[in-house]
């Protein structure tokens, strides 16, 4: 059962939101309601359905060390990269 909702939002906002969503051939109502449902999954990522299967069983494979700045890491990296 689908029911209206109304929104107050920008219209700045509003112009960027039915471009993303043309962009993903999807109507403004269908992006809002997916990131609605989304929010009420738990947050849990590995429950998105648009997540591949593969991706699913591979998320939260690797787990970072807590002792590693990974902004320094990756600075570091760039750095050393680009010389």
């Amino acid at each position: 059962m689908n029911t209206k909702l109304t929104l107050s939002i920008d219209d700045k906002i509003i112009k960027h939101a039915k471009e993303f969503a043309k962009q993903r051939n999807k109507s403004l109502s269908r992006l809002v309601e997916d990131y609605l449902d989304g929010l009420s999954s738990n947050n849990d990522p590995l429950k998105a359905k648009d997540i591949p299967p593969i991706t699913r069983k591979l998320a939260g494979v690797l787990k970072g060390n807590p002792d590693v700045d990974i902004r320094k890491e990756i600075a570091s990296h760039l750095e050393n990269k680009y010389k």
